[in-house]
């Protein structure tokens, strides 16, 4: 079981590190220290033991939130680290008076995609070319849950 607990911009070397480890084209300790400090942003830290294994970083409003970025370490993943950080993630938003929550998935990522439905999320949109990697450009599911 981890310790999920909210950081601040603070610890934007350890979103950025996690982050990267977790996405080919991962955000820097700037870009994340940046998205922390804006109003509305709130971000929690997965670790087992001391050693960092997973972030989520949620931007809201009032009633709404949407997940900014999600991500495990390899060596965490398949351990329930991404189940635990979305479930304490719902508790701090539901006490912030959230009432649903919309992300963006890339459209062939099956394991988010999976993760996402086992906490209720509902595709409801797509957006087409969402993701551009030089080339390559990758549809999004948009999807949404209640709390």
């Amino acid at each position: 079981m981890s310790e999920i607990k909210v950081r601040d911009a603070d610890f934007a070397r350890t979103y950025a590190d996690i982050h990267c480890a977790c996405f080919d084209h991962g955000w820097n300790e700037s870009m994340m220290r940046q998205m922390l400090l804006m109003p509305g942003a709130v971000g929690l830290i997965a670790y087992d033991r001391e050693t960092p294994a997973g972030i989520v970083m949620y931007a809201y409003s009032p009633h709404q939130a949407d997940i900014i970025t999600f991500g495990v370490l390899p060596a965490y993943r398949g351990k329930h680290v991404s189940d635990e950080l979305m479930e304490e993630s719902f508790h701090l938003l539901t006490q912030k008076g959230i009432e649903e929550i919309f992300l963006e998935v890339a459209v062939n990522n099956e394991h988010a995609i999976a993760l996402y439905r086992r906490h209720g999320f509902l595709q409801v949109g797509r957006r087409p070319n969402y993701y551009v990697r030089g080339d390559v450009k990758t549809d999004a599911f948009v999807m949404r849950t209640e709390l």
